[in-house]
């Protein structure tokens, strides 16, 4: 019994102290739906295809772009994203999440730092801004 008890109380102590490099593997909630946003920004056809995960502001900056006019504007998007992103830290702020990312592309060459934007809208994550700087 004592033996069973030693090899429990060994277990437990062993998962205990694990546990917090066992989360730092796992991306954190507004990492998560960043990546989630990034695959279907690269699935997208259309613009409109990527308002589940705007922000109401960003939403109203791409409706204000004449119809005709979105594709060709998407397009450039497209040529502008930043490739291998990797996000270094994420904070939690009053309002939604801070993310700091390294990439490549984008509009020079090398590698570049970003800074991600994300809150929280009616109980969901929304991306507000993406700013990135070689």
């Amino acid at each position: 019994m004592k033996r069973r008890m030693l090899i429990l109380t060994t277990v437990v102590i062993t998962l205990l102290l694990m546990l917090p490099v066992l989360a730092a593997d796992k991306p954190g909630e507004g990492t998560k739906f960043y990546m989630d946003y990034r695959a279907a920004f690269q699935e997208a056809k259309a613009v409109e295809e990527l308002f589940p995960f705007l922000a109401k502001e960003k939403i109203s900056e791409v409706e204000k772009t004449p119809k005709a006019d979105r594709p060709k504007m998407f397009e450039l998007m497209k040529l502008m994203e930043m490739k291998n992103v990797k996000v270094l830290k994420e904070t939690k702020t009053a309002t939604g999440y801070t993310l700091e990312a390294t990439g490549e592309g984008g509009m020079g060459d090398g590698p570049s730092k970003g800074t991600i934007t994300i809150v929280r809208e009616n109980g969901k994550l929304k991306l507000v801004e993406e700013s990135w700087k070689n």
